[in-house]
């Protein structure tokens, strides 16, 4: 018996954490590769424009550049820390993740996938992370 579970990220090249995912490099990369992307991320603004009227600036503090080479990457840096457990098998591709989990005894199947979706609800939260639950299954 094989049960699923298909998870969509909700806006999530618009959502990444900069604190936090500055923080996940600093513990993965060089200094000087850490600086180079802090000042990437950093002092970056933007402006809403209705009709002729423009907002004031206001500090971007989440999300990767759109259309950026460097935004993908971003992400996968940010989520590369993804929990996962024996019993199961997860793949993911960008924003969509698939989690499996078999096992003769369905009960025992959906017990091991509900142990790890407990362990990536923790792990969601903890990094800001949030799951579109009308694309999700």
């Amino acid at each position: 018996m094989c049960t699923s579970v298909f998870l969509d990220i909700q806006q999530a090249f618009d959502n990444v954490w900069h604190r936090g995912l500055l923080y996940k490099l600093k513990l993965r990369l060089p200094d000087h590769s850490y600086l180079l992307l802090t000042f990437y991320l950093s002092e970056r603004y933007f402006q809403v424009k209705i009709d002729d009227e423009l907002s004031d600036y206001h500090p971007i503090r989440v999300g990767v550049p759109q259309g950026s080479v460097l935004g993908p990457l971003l992400y996968v840096l940010y989520t590369a820390d993804v929990p996962a457990t024996q019993d199961t098998l997860m793949a993911t591709f960008a924003d969509d993740t698939a989690i499996l989990s078999a096992d003769p005894d369905p009960v025992r199947a959906t017990e091991k996938l509900q142990y790890h979706l407990s362990l990536l609800q923790n792990w969601l939260e903890q990094w800001r992370i949030k799951v579109n639950p009308i694309k999700s299954a």
